[in-house]
């Protein structure tokens, strides 16, 4: 077993000694922050632990409304609604949409929360291959009887490899039978687009069959998760979805910590074009190792080998110099999992030559 014994950064101490590490999805570092955690401290202090009650009561304060806020303007977006676990924000937009579809069509590869939104949201459901937007026409064509709205579902940054799905496609495909495009963008948020608002600024898309959800535990040091929208789409979700109304207000160090987190990251990008020379200097390294890691600009980089032992080894052989990457079986990856490194913005060339010339030997 693994103990975390400091705070996910560069440098982390796991089980007593400190390893370089390219684990999790602590992406710029914030998670041990010196100034998030003082405003988490100063927080705690005065607001205690959590309201004790539901949002809907006497559940809100100062940190929650104020996260709302500084998410709507970093999201470009009238209003945000804030609750508190990223797992569950494919789950409330998808119950929040449910008059504006018919049947959902859900990528093959998602995220457990995601295939568990479509599940949940009590209609049809159809998968579909991964990021293959001709199979999502050909499921459409054979499931949708006339008049059925579809609602296309996916992570908009996959968890293990790091891809981007053709969300234009997809798009286009939705409209073309009134549908709706729903994106769980966990990964991308904070990370990519030019002001950080992710994949779909990304990728210059804007439309009112559109939709994103995201946490605030990756990119922006804190815990929670937020959907941006409109004044009246934001209304509706919290009238129609129960979390709101009947959970617990979220914890105040974490919503107090996303406030700063979001404030980091509007004023300095220059956080987010660090993240991305390094995922491309990591990439391009690897690759001259030989190793196929795809060509997305996320700051997830992963790759397999016909062998699983041989993987464990090389995970083993590296921790063993002081270097933490992951052996990863997760959503998507194939039966012998892979070997995926993470990339932060507080990673220096030096960290990032470290692990390519451990690599180098070990192999």
């Amino acid at each position: 077993m693994y103990v975390m014994e400091s705070p996910p950064g560069a440098e982390t101490v796991i089980n007593g000694k400190r390893y370089l590490y390219f684990c999790g999805v602590s992406y710029h570092g914030l998670h041990g922050h010196p100034d998030i955690i003082r405003t988490a401290s100063e927080a705690l202090a005065k607001y205690g632990m959590n309201p004790a009650t539901t949002r809907a009561g006497f559940g809100n304060n100062p940190p929650t409304l104020e996260l709302e806020r500084r998410a709507a303007e970093f999201f470009g977006e009238e209003k945000a609604l804030y609750f508190i676990s990223g797992y569950l924000a494919p789950m409330m937009l998808v119950r929040g949409l449910a008059p504006r579809f018919d049947v959902v069509f859900v990528d093959e590869f998602s995220h457990y929360c995601v295939r568990d939104a479509a599940q949940l949201s009590g209609k049809p459901t159809v998968g579909f291959r991964h990021r293959d937007a001709e199979d999502l026409a050909r499921k459409m064509a054979d499931n949708l009887r006339s008049g059925q709205r579809p609602l296309v579902l996916s992570d908009a940054v996959f968890p293990t490899f790091g891809p981007i799905p053709p969300v234009p496609a997809y798009l286009e495909l939705a409209e073309s039978r009134d549908g709706i495009v729903v994106l769980d963008d966990a990964h991308g948020v904070g990370v990519l687009g030019a002001n950080g608002r992710g994949v779909c600024e990304h990728l210059g898309l804007a439309s009112d069959r559109l939709y994103f959800c995201a946490t605030m535990s990756k990119a922006f040091g804190a815990l929670g998760g937020i959907i941006p929208g409109t004044t009246a789409f934001i209304e509706q979700l919290r009238r129609t979805t129960m979390i709101p109304n009947a959970a617990s207000g979220p914890d105040v160090a974490a919503t107090a910590a996303g406030v700063k987190g979001l404030e980091i990251l509007s004023t300095h990008p220059e956080m987010r074009e660090r993240l991305r020379a390094n995922a491309t200097s990591l990439r391009d390294g690897l690759r001259k190792l030989g190793f196929d890691t795809g060509t997305s600009p996320t700051p997830i980089v992963a790759w397999t080998l016909n062998d699983e032992e041989r993987m464990k080894t090389i995970q083993a052989e590296l921790l063993e110099r002081g270097i933490a990457i992951a052996h990863f079986k997760y959503v998507g990856a194939p039966p012998g999992g892979v070997l995926r490194a993470v990339v932060f913005s507080t990673h220096t060339q030096n960290h990032l030559d470290r692990l390519l010339d451990a690599l180098r030997e070990v192999l």
